[in-house]
């Protein structure tokens, strides 16, 4: 997910030629799945990974056949075959695996901006790509407009969606084969208490594709020195800080202050929300004497997975972990 909007933005702002290796069908297992983006500039950087590093070589020299060419192909990879020379040689896949390659032109990278503004407005958009025609691309948002050369007419909608999910395929239209994706806007993370063991935690949420917005009251420890890529640090009244936020479904809470009467106050007040994550630090006994002791099925406690960590960096796995398992839909 960071590796899709790290490369729209790049795109944006930088308009070195730039080559966009897209994996649209998997026949078996890979690596990666199918939505997944890797980035490659005329200057050699990449960014993202289609595979585990055994095809990024070959699809870089496809791409330096098609900077300022405003071409795409299809390449298809077979990662079955298990003697040496195949493409099997150290994937430890079994599948085949193809990868649609595309120069950024200008018309494309007005469909990336497109797919951008609908990011920075918290909107989910479809991605739309003929697999017969390769000039014919666009994109579908959540309020109902197209843009692009696709004039399929396609069945998806956002109605009844679950937050992240993945929706990624092909779907026959007349003649043609479509390739969709869904992409959401970058989840957010809210860390109510800035304490030593928020750092990790910061970090590593970061580093996994999340805004992180940090909340306490501490100056000296609520600090960009601490949480040198947070989205927003907020300092004061925490209570007061956070009745102007205005949380959302795709929205994950962790609430870590350590201070037993402001968790009380701070967490009836999240209760009050639809939240995808709400975690809270702390044994389930203390947690449920936060709610009068009947802890709510929207809270997460003990926050983090069951894996036995000790210490902040271990803990920040743990949470890491689940946050994970929920974004996916996958029951922890």
């Amino acid at each position: 997910m960071k590796s899709i909007q790290q490369i729209i933005e790049t795109v944006l702002v930088d308009t070195q030629p730039a080559v966009l290796a897209m994996i649209v069908d998997i026949e078996g297992s890979s690596y990666r799945k199918e939505g997944t983006w890797m980035l490659i500039q005329e200057n050699g950087v990449q960014i993202g990974m289609i595979s585990g590093g055994c095809l990024e070589n070959d699809l870089h020299s496809h791409a330096t056949q098609l900077f300022r060419t405003g071409k795409a192909i299809t390449v298809q990879y077979d990662l079955s075959s298990e003697d040496d020379l195949g493409w099997g040689r150290g994937a430890g896949c079994n599948g085949v695996v193809t990868v649609l390659v595309r120069d950024i032109d200008e018309n494309f990278r007005n469909i990336l901006d497109s797919i951008h503004k609908q990011i920075q407005a918290n909107e989910p958009t479809y991605f739309l790509q003929s697999m017969t025609d390769f000039s014919q691309y666009g994109c579908l948002t959540s309020k109902g407009h197209h843009f692009g050369e696709v004039q399929a007419n396609l069945t998806l909608n956002f109605n009844n969606l679950i937050p992240f999910q993945r929706k990624v395929g092909q779907i026959n239209s007349g003649e043609d084969s479509v390739y969709f994706q869904l992409i959401w806007p970058q989840p957010l993370l809210y860390i109510i208490g800035a304490g030593v063991d928020a750092r990790p935690l910061a970090r590593l949420s970061e580093n996994l594709g999340y805004a992180v917005h940090l909340f306490d009251w501490r100056s000296g420890i609520c600090d960009e020195i601490y949480f040198p890529t947070a989205a927003s640090i907020q300092i004061g009244n925490v209570s007061k800080l956070l009745s102007n936020v205005k949380f959302s479904p795709m929205d994950s809470v962790v609430l870590m202050t350590h201070d037993f009467q402001l968790d009380y106050e701070i967490g009836r007040h999240l209760l009050e929300f639809k939240l995808l994550y709400f975690g809270i630090l702390g044994s389930k006994k203390r947690t449920k004497r936060l709610f009068d002791g009947k802890l709510p099925n929207s809270v997460h406690s003990p926050v983090g997975l069951s894996i036995g960590a000790d210490g902040p960096e271990e803990i920040a796995v743990s949470i890491v972990s689940e946050l994970i398992a929920v974004r996916r839909g996958v029951n922890s």
